[in-house]
């Protein structure tokens, strides 16, 4: 991806281009998805509903729509253990310290339940971006055309795509890669731009990632030695203090019991207290920060 001149990474003005990374698992329809938002007529990412990983490499293409660059990056399927996950991590880091992401599309395909695939796909985002990258994403459901109800109606018939949608600042937004409509990729964009005004056009930079592991880090280390001291009582405090951790990260209004519940059914128990600890280090250093 070709760096521009006039790109903003972490300032509140706008910047022309827009950075759009796609995550899910395999067959979830990433690459579909991506040469959907890119023009299907060119398909630059190789797609299809396979049990096995398509694409075993990150890659990305850049297209321009109604006078915007927007600039795809395909990832490979999370979940899969046919690829290298730890060098697709590699990769993933290189491209957010080089160009920063606007938004983050978490693809699910529609019209089975919440996967374990999916669930190990959302824990791995939350555990390596911290749940700050909640802020710059929108769940993007695909096989939307297999469905025999409103999106709407079906989503909030499962407990579970509902609260993925709730921890998504983006909300929801659905596609049907069979059909060549730029309408949904229009309407898409738009949602885009309402998440980055939301976000004052700050993007998930690498300063973002380093400080989310730098606090995992530490809290790991904290948590392990109060392991080691036999300090059950302090893990049992930072996973009550969940809900407050979640929401300073988050920068918003104290979370649900509900969403917290969910985050710590994803993480499990000890993730949870470990992301709890990470958030509130995080909030207290910027804090710190800011009053010096």
């Amino acid at each position: 991806m070709e760096e521009k001149s006039n790109r903003t990474f972490a300032s509140n003005q706008p910047v022309s281009d827009v950075n759009i990374m796609l995550l899910g698992s395999t067959g979830a329809g990433k690459s579909a998805s991506g040469n959907t938002i890119l023009n299907r007529a060119r398909n630059p990412f190789e797609d299809d509903f396979s049990p096995e990983a398509v694409t075993k490499v990150c890659q990305s293409a850049q297209t321009e729509v109604d006078g915007q660059t927007i600039n795809v990056i395909d990832t490979v399927g999370l979940s899969d253990t046919s690829v290298n996950i730890k060098a697709a991590q590699t990769e993933i880091e290189k491209i957010i310290t080089c160009h920063g992401i606007d938004v983050f599309l978490l693809v699910i395909r529609l019209g089975e339940t919440f996967t374990k695939n999916d669930r190990k796909v959302l824990k791995w985002v939350l555990n390596n971006f911290g749940t700050k990258v909640l802020k710059h994403t929108i769940a993007l459901f695909t096989n939307v055309d297999q469905l025999h109800v409103p999106v709407e109606k079906y989503v909030n018939k499962s407990k579970t795509l509902r609260s993925v949608v709730d921890l998504c600042s983006g909300g929801f937004h659905v596609f049907n890669n069979k059909k060549e409509d730029k309408f949904q990729v229009t309407e898409l964009l738009k949602e885009i731009n309402k998440l980055r005004v939301q976000n004052s056009y700050r993007r998930y930079t690498e300063q973002d990632y380093k400080e989310t592991q730098e606090a995992l880090l530490h809290s790991k280390y904290v948590i392990g030695a109060a392991l080691g001291g036999g300090a059950g009582a302090a893990l049992g405090g930072l996973a009550a203090g969940a809900a407050a951790a979640v929401a300073s990260t988050l920068g918003s209004a104290a979370p649900s019991a509900g969403q917290a519940a969910f985050i710590g059914a994803i993480l499990g128990a000890d993730l949870l207290a470990v992301a709890a600890f990470a958030a509130v280090y995080l909030f207290e250093r910027q804090k710190t920060q800011r009053y010096k």
